[in-house]
């Protein structure tokens, strides 16, 4: 277990205050000059019939539109690997610097509850498996981003998606570096809100029976092992209430800690059950105007993205993709995103009707929801047009047998479709045409060409409450090329879709001046894509994306917007009031048998001639604690500040422990003026879980 660090007083516990490491990102906290990112915006609308395009250029640091809102780049980029903000200015955080792009985190996932209650996963840039993450997870206030200082650190709690479970808990799941290893599936962890308690759980041994596969070796014995895969995604609708889901159909629910009972229970369905061992991708819970609970999950049509033959090949008979649920087990629910049939290259050839993969799926507190999908076996992490460079460079996606022959240049559907909680849209008198978004597959000739079909990849989904629309995130790879050197069709760049139930459509691409080229611009992160999306409000979203790179090959770090039109959210503040019935845990008695004493003589009592009794008032009070953090030579440094006031002088020091066991000391001075000060250094290996005052 890991606890968030208290303090106590002589008399008295003091709460810890927020830290305040990082200071305000771009929040909306009353109204405030907004200076939009650079980008590029088009338009499309249906209007009686006919498709009307409109195409916008905002340069860097202009204000938005009157009445509409933009996205501001949040400088500077609050995910550091120090723990803060990046240093921009220091020449070892830039893109040739020593550290170069080590000095920023890369955002997998993020998720609110409030437009002021936020939490985002981070990892290293680029991704280094064998290191630790100590910063790996990040809460949002309402003012600022600050690394959550009780997370153990990856090695404990890998993961690359976060899911709140009421207003307390989070649970931590899907480990990115778990496919490679096909000896165990990764813990997920829990965050106990009410206990300020991190708690890995290991998957169950029903589920990895779920799992395991039968091997013939040469000399005909058979042995068992895990496939590999992961946790991936979940759905809370309460604090005790935890749905999760993985690759080859795996179910988990969580109910809270129940004496003789597993903390994990098995879902998953029956083997027989083949249209139901999809590789789940997303899910989302959420509270109705009422209360009432409902949610949702998407999965893919094969039991992973490596590349596995299709769970159904009869038309009419669609595997699952879409599962509904009321707060009980989530049920298949009657929906099937566009899609194409082909047939596969194999022998005999494989007729693949269904080729789409859901990949996201968001809800609001109506009941209204949107879902994203990509062609089947693609995800975010496909890399076109380029090859790796660099030690830090990453594989190629592995090829997957469904994915189309490149010669056949098939456009495909890359869906962004509204749903409901009962499967098909309710509330959208126009759906979308099934080429609003396509992917087609690239193929480099000898020439470059300046115009081509295009492709759309998506990785995350935000319903904006209250509007029936959606922000999508993902990849684009546009159809034609700019002027600039680094304006190109063979490589994607980040994208931000916002669809309509009207038909309506705004694809927002990121632009920068291009560094190196005078006069020209480029792709704000050229080869990478929105890797989260979080939709708070009409004017609140946020988007972060992965690191990129240009033609030359000088990197570019990965970046984080906030869609604001300057103004406070239009959504109601969150708070952390949540009933939670108390968890007590009893440790077992301790009994010490001693030897009896001898009785004492009683002692004689001196005579008694008056007694005044004088009540004292404390000799301190308004005592405050506050983290500050500085950074010498490279190297991040935190103290702990205890301020006081004084009624009378007092000689007082400090002391921190962790489970009893001092970790760090101020030894006690006098005090006798107004005001006292004491400085406890600490140190992340050995985090104190208690503060006393000594004398």
């Amino acid at each position: 277990m890991y606890r968030f660090l208290g303090l106590l007083s002589l008399s008295a516990a003091l709460s810890m205050l927020a830290m305040t490491a990082a200071p305000a990102s771009s929040a909306a906290q009353g109204s405030s000059p907004v200076a939009c990112a650079g980008a590029t915006t088009t338009t499309t609308t249906e209007e009686h019939g006919a498709t009307k395009t409109s195409t916008t250029t905002l340069k860097s640091g202009s204000p938005p539109s009157p009445g509409y809102s933009c996205w501001e780049e949040v400088q500077p980029y609050p995910f550091g690997s120090e723990g803060g903000p990046v240093e921009s200015s220091n020449p070892q955080c830039s893109p040739g610097g020593s550290e170069g792009l080590g000095c920023y985190l890369t955002v997998t996932s993020m998720a609110f509850r409030a437009w002021n209650r936020g939490l985002a996963v981070t990892t290293h840039t680029p991704p280094a498996k064998s290191e630790n993450t100590s910063f790996g997870v990040w809460i949002f206030n309402g003012t600022s981003w600050y690394p959550d200082p009780t997370f153990p650190g990856s090695k404990t709690c890998p993961g690359h998606t976060i899911v709140w479970a009421g207003k307390l808990d989070y649970w931590l799941v899907g480990d990115p570096s778990s496919s490679a290893d096909s000896t165990k599936w990764a813990n997920i962890c829990r965050f106990d809100g009410a206990t300020l308690e991190w708690e890995p759980l290991e998957i169950p041994t029903a589920t990895k029976e779920h799992v395991t596969e039968k091997i013939e070796l040469l000399n005909g014995q058979e042995v068992r092992e895990l496939k590999p895969g992961s946790i991936t995604s979940a759905a809370c609708f309460a604090w005790n209430n935890c749905w999760f889901f993985g690759t080859y159909g795996t179910v988990l629910h969580w109910s809270g800690e129940t004496p003789g009972q597993p903390p994990l229970i098995d879902a998953s369905p029956e083997p027989s059950q083949s249209l139901l061992q999809g590789e789940y991708t997303a899910a989302v819970a959420r509270a109705g105007p009422a209360g009432e609970s409902y949610g949702a999950a998407v999965s893919a049509t094969s039991e992973d993205s490596g590349g596995l033959g299709p769970l159904s090949t009869e038309p009419g008979n669609p595997p699952a993709q879409l599962y509904g649920s009321s707060g009980e087990a989530f049920t298949p629910l009657a929906f099937t995103p566009f899609t194409i049939a082909e047939t596969l290259e194999s022998t005999p050839p494989t007729p693949d009707p269904y080729r789409t993969d859901l990949v996201a799926v968001d809800y609001d507190s109506e009941g209204q929801g949107w879902v994203a999908g990509n062609p089947a076996g693609l995800r975010l992490t496909e890399r076109e047009g380029q090859e790796p460079r660099g030690e830090d460079a990453q594989p190629q996606q592995p090829p997957s047998r469904r994915l189309p022959s490149a010669a056949q240049h098939l456009q495909q559907p890359s869906p962004l479709e509204p749903v409901s909680s009962s499967g098909a849209a309710t509330a959208c008198a126009d759906p979308p045409s099934p080429t609003r978004f396509t992917y087609t597959p690239f193929t480099e000739p000898p020439e470059q060409p300046q115009t081509v079909p295009g492709a759309f990849l998506w990785s995350s989904i935000g319903v904006v409450p209250g509007v029936d629309e959606a922000l999508a995130g993902g990849q684009i790879r546009p159809a034609s090329a700019g002027s600039g050197p680094n304006e190109d069709v063979a490589v994607g760049e980040p994208v931000i879709a916002q669809a309509g139930c009207n038909g309506s459509t705004t694809v927002t691409r990121f632009r920068i001046t291009d560094p190196t080229a005078a006069g020209s611009e480029a792709p704000a992160d050229r080869e990478g894509g929105v890797t989260a999306i979080a939709a708070n409000a009409t004017n609140d979203a946020w988007a972060a994306t992965s690191k990129g790179a240009l033609k030359s090959g000088l990197e570019q770090p990965p970046r984080l917007y906030r869609l604001t039109n300057g103004e406070p959210p239009e959504a109601p503040e969150g708070n952390d009031g949540e009933e939670r019935p108390p968890q007590l845990k009893i440790d077992a008695p301790r009994i010490v048998i001693e030897r009896p004493q001898k009785e004492a003589p009683p002692e004689e009592l001196p005579e008694v001639i008056e007694n005044h009794e004088v009540r004292l008032s404390p000799a301190i009070y308004d005592v405050k604690a506050k983290l500050h953090t500085t950074k010498r030579n490279g190297k991040l440094y935190l103290d702990l500040y205890i301020t006081f006031k004084l009624h009378r002088a007092v000689t007082l020091g400090a002391r921190a422990l962790e489970h009893g066991h001092v970790v760090s000391a101020a030894k006690p001075k006098r005090f006798a003026g107004h005001t006292g000060l004491l400085i406890l250094s600490l140190n992340r290996k050995h985090w104190p879980t208690k503060v006393n005052f000594v004398s």
